[in-house]
């Protein structure tokens, strides 16, 4: 029996090497994402404990007032965090449509290779049954003649 051979298959590997380009800018679209986050749940963090921090403090202004300067900036931080995260969720979103396009392509033609495939060694099968099918019976029919 002959091997299997796809017609398309160069072009099935180019698929799969564009979807693994993609599946990579993925992930490092969603590690962006992940980054922000915890940028922003870091100076979230900073402020509780600036909150925290700030109880313990008796009669001195400075301290309270640098405290209260710097849990300021955090917010500022986490608002512009939160800007950057929104683009970069914009980014990750268009990363995925078009990794998910590339993946369909590819699946598409793997469907069409295993639905091939199939049919091939079907259609072999049969062709190996009618071979021994007829050797079979060309020597029951050279009994037959003795």
């Amino acid at each position: 029996m002959h091997k299997f051979r796809f017609n398309l298959e160069r072009l099935l590997r180019i698929r799969e090497h564009e979807e693994q380009g993609w599946k990579i800018k993925l992930g490092k679209a969603v590690s962006e994402c992940v980054r922000i986050e915890t940028r922003i749940s870091s100076c979230g963090s900073e402020i509780e404990r600036i909150l925290l921090t700030r109880g313990s403090i008796e009669n001195r202004e400075a301290d309270f007032f640098s405290m209260e300067l710097y849990k300021r900036r955090m917010t500022s931080e986490i608002q512009s965090f939160s800007v950057e995260l929104v683009e970069a969720q914009k980014r990750r979103d268009s990363v995925r449509e078009t990794f998910i396009e590339h993946s369909k392509n590819r699946k598409v033609l793997s469907k069409l290779k295993e639905k091939r495939e199939h049919e091939y060694y079907k259609k072999q099968l049969k062709i190996e049954f009618n071979e021994v099918d007829e050797i079979n019976n060309s020597r029951a029919a050279g009994r037959t003649m003795r």
